[in-house]
């Protein structure tokens, strides 16, 4: 007969029969499981025998009252397992039909335990970088007195998420002799990732990256930034990065000129080149 709308979905399941080779006894095993005597129909002789009177069952246990003949014609039908299932129609399903807990969206998956989430740790959720590629003196600089080459904001989208921190600084200075260079990362005014001078020498400096060697006539040297942070917000957070130069020997700082980006001496004919400074910060979820 013709529906109104779709026709309906239906499956069938055909009952389970067991015939049982019969003797003089009250115990027989049944070929599955059930819960209760009301879980089959049992006959003997084509004769129904009523549940929890005429028998017991149990699991695979079947129990009767009163011994069978040898004569007997005994089965049973399992219509505890008569109720079939039915399938929806395929693409019929949506997702407020599941019972899945989480927020269920584009960016989310099913779990094993039936319930939505995010990928796993690991996921780079964004990046933002800076690149700088412009010739740039700084003077006065030493350990205790750094220049801010580099700032990048970044807005965590998690309170676990980790901060990756990478790129370096292109140094150099304004005399040939040897100096010293250092690198440090601050989180706002928060100096992060620095060296420990208590573990060698509580007079020294701290850096989180630093490079020594002769300068101004020499290609310049990059001074790396590569650290993991845990800023633990999902505010607006601004890593800046700080540089210095110190030139070596004499036994005291002295204050001295930092180029960024300088490539060295200024010949005009190309044997020199200048670099470039860059800062990339990546959120990578818990």
């Amino acid at each position: 007969m013709p529906y109104l709308g779709s026709a309906p979905t239906t499956s069938s399941q055909s009952l389970v029969k067991q015939d049982f080779s019969v003797s003089a006894t009250t115990s027989y095993t049944l070929s599955q499981s059930v819960t209760s005597a009301n879980d089959i129909a049992l006959y003997i002789n084509n004769v129904r025998q009523e549940p929890t009177t005429a028998y017991s069952a149990s699991g695979t246990s079947l129990t009767l009252t009163e011994a069978t003949a040898g004569t007997d014609d005994m089965y049973c039908v399992y219509i505890g397992r008569a109720v079939g299932t039915i399938n929806p129609a395929s693409g019929s399903v949506g997702m407020a039909q599941l019972s899945a807990t989480g927020t269920k969206s584009s960016s989310t998956f099913l779990r094993g335990d039936n319930s939505f989430a995010e990928a796993g740790g690991g996921k780079v959720l964004q990046v933002v970088s800076l690149h700088n590629d412009q010739y740039a003196t700084h003077s006065n600089t030493n350990v205790d007195a750094q220049a801010l080459i580099l700032s990048q904001a970044i807005t965590p989208s998690a309170t676990s998420s980790k901060i990756l921190l990478m790129g370096g600084v292109q140094v150099s200075t304004t005399t040939s002799s040897a100096h010293y260079y250092g690198l440090s990362i601050y989180r706002g005014s928060t100096l992060i990732g620095q060296g420990d001078k208590s573990s060698r020498n509580s007079s020294i400096g701290e850096a989180h990256t630093s490079n020594s060697y002769n300068a101004y006539f020499r290609a310049d040297a990059k001074v790396q930034i590569h650290f993991v942070d845990s800023p633990n917000t999902t505010s607006a957070t601004t890593y800046n990065i700080y540089c210095w130069v110190n030139h070596v020997g004499g036994g005291s700082l002295s204050n001295t000129t930092l180029i960024i980006n300088g490539g060295g001496y200024a010949y005009n004919n190309k044997e020199e080149v200048i670099g470039t400074s860059n800062l990339t910060l990546m959120e990578i979820g818990a």
